[in-house]
């Protein structure tokens, strides 16, 4: 039998725009939510795993907790906070993703705006190796059949080639940009000035890997966090997440420095190998940046 936690509660309504202020419109509808727990009482993992595939099949199982079978680098954290991302701003623009690999961040964005009416989601990535980052295998078969076994096929729209050659021609306006391609610094930055001037005003630019990868890490110092573009920063794990405004008004640059501290901190502590600094620096972040 299936149990769910969270079966008698009732689902999200999404909030009209008009609902909201200019200020608090987007990052409200971010904070993480509760995740819905699946359990099959009765079978053994094996068994469960493969309950779980024949649901994805059929099209039943829209849960972020089964998406986290997919292969990726996502925390259960960040799959749900991509799903909240791709929520916000419907209307505005398309959704774009920087690297697919095996589809996972791809699934978790295409639900996040299925579940609003929103727009389908363009996966940029060659699907090729890549040993430089470690990556030693053709993705694309893997891609596409994980996208079709998540039922969100038609939500997607693969583009089976590089960064820079997507960005030829683009016209199309953004509204949530997500980063998660080459890790190396000078491929980081390609693929953020490439794609960072078609987000729209408003628009959310979303980076994965900015806690530990040093190519994140310093565009996001360099075209983020210095900039007077962006504000209401906000972090779950390895994501950092930024809204693009017309300029930083002086409350937003006041909490984003904020934060920018309290991701200090938490950087520090990791570094000094403090008890349970991970796990605590996590929470605390999502809970007063989301």
């Amino acid at each position: 039998m299936l149990y769910k936690d969270s079966a008698e509660k009732p689902p999200i309504k999404p909030v009209r725009h008009s609902e909201r202020s200019e200020e608090s419109r987007v990052f409200q509808d971010l904070r993480p939510f509760t995740s819905f727990r699946v359990t099959f009482r009765g079978h053994s993992s094996a068994e469960s795993y493969k309950i779980v595939r024949k649901l994805r099949k059929k099209g039943k199982m829209r849960n972020l907790k089964a998406i986290m079978e997919v292969p990726g680098m996502l925390t259960l954290n960040e799959a749900e906070y991509l799903y909240r991302l791709a929520q916000a701003y419907p209307g505005k623009g398309v959704i774009v993703e920087i690297g697919s690999w095996k589809g996972k961040s791809t699934i978790c964005l295409c639900l996040g705006s299925m579940a609003v009416g929103g727009e389908k989601v363009y996966a940029v990535d060659p699907h090729k190796p890549l040993a430089e980052e470690g990556y030693v295998e053709d993705t694309e078969a893997e891609f596409r059949q994980h996208i079709m076994e998540a039922g969100v096929e038609s939500h997607v729209v693969p583009m089976v080639t590089t960064s820079e050659e997507a960005a030829q021609g683009w016209n199309k306006p953004i509204r949530l940009l997500w980063i998660d391609g080459d890790h190396r610094y000078e491929q980081v930055k390609r693929d953020f000035l490439l794609w960072e001037p078609h987000v729209a005003e408003g628009g959310i630019i979303a980076m994965h890997d900015t806690i530990r990868k040093k190519g994140p890490k310093r565009v996001l110092w360099e075209n983020v966090f210095r900039s007077d573009r962006f504000q209401a920063v906000s972090i779950v794990d390895n994501i950092t997440a930024a809204r693009k405004v017309k300029r930083t008004s002086a409350w937003g640059t006041l909490t984003k420095w904020a934060t920018i501290g309290c991701r200090a901190i938490y950087i520090a502590a990791r570094k000094m190998r403090f008890p349970y600094a991970k796990p605590v620096g996590r929470w605390l972040l999502r809970k007063l940046t989301t």
